[in-house]
């Protein structure tokens, strides 16, 4: 992927706040209508050192959180389109992590995101496998930042 960024939708996956502590250690995606059917080019997520806050007024995970977390696509394969499966399995998402603050934040960067070549992904079969729950009473945001085409 170029440095050039075409389009991008930011992506909140919450998982809810219970009360004892949330003890799931799968968190399924919502369905992106906005994108459906397209070629999707590189994804970033965004940590609580690098956003305080989510749009929906969640805290978004810890980078502690994203080195126990997973990410798994389902997606078209690039070399046989119609062929649909989970082809991007149990990425660890600190991978995803491009951003780094090395002592403030006003020095903060950004790395190229994980790219990929323009696979449709169907959003509400993905999913964030957790190595232990987080035990969370508070709602915990991923957020996805996604590059796409189309």
């Amino acid at each position: 992927m170029s440095s050039t960024i075409k389009k991008f939708q930011l992506v909140e996956v919450v998982l809810q706040g219970v009360s004892g502590g949330n003890q799931q250690v799968r968190v399924q995606f919502p369905d992106q209508p906005y994108l459906r059917n397209r070629k999707i080019m590189g994804i970033d997520i965004y940590d609580y050192g690098s956003v305080t806050n989510s749009p929906a007024q969640n805290a978004p995970a810890t980078i502690a959180n994203l080195k126990t977390a997973f990410l798994t696509l389902y997606l078209n394969d690039p070399g046989a389109p119609t062929d649909l499966g989970e082809w991007i399995n149990l990425v660890p998402l600190v991978r995803f992590n491009n951003q780094e603050s090395p002592g403030v934040a006003t020095e903060n960067f950004a790395r190229m995101p994980f790219n990929m070549v323009g696979q449709s992904v169907q959003w509400e079969k993905c999913y964030i496998t957790l190595a232990a729950p987080l035990a969370n009473t508070a709602n915990v945001s991923f957020l996805f930042g996604i590059y796409f085409e189309g």
